[in-house]
């Protein structure tokens, strides 16, 4: 066990007060009209905050009630769970409630505590899916709202509205599988053909011609992988590491201009883990020929900076560097 009970009773303690562990309530303000529905997605969220905080209390896993959940949604959160327990700081959570354009609803806003994170990354928050009956059918660590509204606020046709809500759940959905090394879910949104490019700095020593002392300069070099081959790397590294956590800032997305399935998602990524720290450049282009089931076609990685400066944001991979089949 990471920590000892009484350890993780103490700052249980600290992070909820004293309020009872089993009376998280969550409140939807907007959103849905059909009361019955609106009680069962509150009643559903309130037991599983619940569980969590008690699970936190007594120094074990977590029990949910199997109705609060699809099948597949209670494995993912224990996923997220043996990375880290997860803590509720308040007892009562009121948000509204948003309708995802491929069916189901969402909260988001939810502000949780990850108890065995580097200090300055525990305090973070949740996203909430919900299917059409109610059971949570998903729960993904957030975007930093701003970032959320940004990408939201950028849409220019209804139909690109709603492409770009899918975006915000599919991007959230690949950072939390990272945090949760969730290996499985990451093989199935890669394309079996998916192009995988990743920059390297290497450092080069120099003699200019004016000095006879060495100076030292950078230079990217860049490797291309197979699907098979990221992925393996991928599972040494989770095996390697005890925890991962990974955010993402400065998200641009872009419609591809043939197309209104292909879309391109520059992202500014940290990853943080036990033995490695990096910042760099993420570029995603994404099918969403399936709805339902979208797939990277292309995933590229670069450093922020090079020879001591930003990275030019023309020199970051884009949509018009890669060629597709419409």
């Amino acid at each position: 066990m990471r920590k000892t009970i009484l350890t993780i009773a103490i700052m249980a303690t600290c992070l909820i007060g004293h309020a009872q562990l089993d009376m998280i309530r969550v409140e939807i303000t907007e959103g849905i009209d059909d009361s019955e529905l609106k009680t069962t997605i509150e009643n559903n969220a309130s037991a599983m905050f619940g569980a969590m905080n008690r699970a936190i209390v007594e120094g074990k896993n977590p029990k949910f009630d199997k109705t609060i959940f699809t099948p597949s949604a209670e494995k993912e959160m224990l996923k997220m769970w043996k990375s880290s327990a997860i803590s509720c700081p308040v007892s009562v959570i009121s948000e509204k409630c948003l309708t995802m354009p491929v069916g189901g609803y969402q909260i988001r806003n939810i502000a949780v505590t990850l108890m065995d994170a580097p200090v300055e990354e525990q305090e973070q928050e949740l996203v909430l899916n919900f299917d059409k009956t109610g059971r949570i059918d998903n729960v993904m660590l957030a975007m930093d709202q701003h970032r959320y509204v940004d990408v939201i606020a950028s849409n220019i046709s209804v139909r690109d509205f709603a492409n770009r809500q899918m975006i915000i759940d599919f991007v959230e959905n690949f950072r939390t599988a990272y945090n949760r090394k969730d290996l499985d879910y990451i093989t199935k949104v890669f394309s079996d053909d998916a192009i995988i490019i990743t920059g390297k700095v290497i450092k080069i020593k120099k003699r200019s011609k004016e000095s006879v002392n060495a100076f030292t300069s950078e230079k990217i070099i860049y490797n291309t992988q197979t699907k098979d081959q990221y992925l393996a790397g991928l599972k040494r590294c989770f095996k390697r590491n005890k925890y991962i956590d990974v955010t993402f800032d400065d998200i641009e997305v872009l419609g591809h201009p043939a197309s209104d399935k292909i879309y391109g998602v520059t992202l500014k990524q940290d990853w943080k883990s036990s033995g490695y720290n990096d910042t760099g450049w993420i570029f995603l282009m994404i099918d969403f020929t399936n709805e339902f089931e979208p797939c990277i076609q292309v995933r590229t990685w670069q450093p922020d900076k090079f020879n001591g400066k930003p990275l030019n944001r023309e020199e970051i991979f884009s949509l018009d560097d890669f060629k597709i089949k419409i």
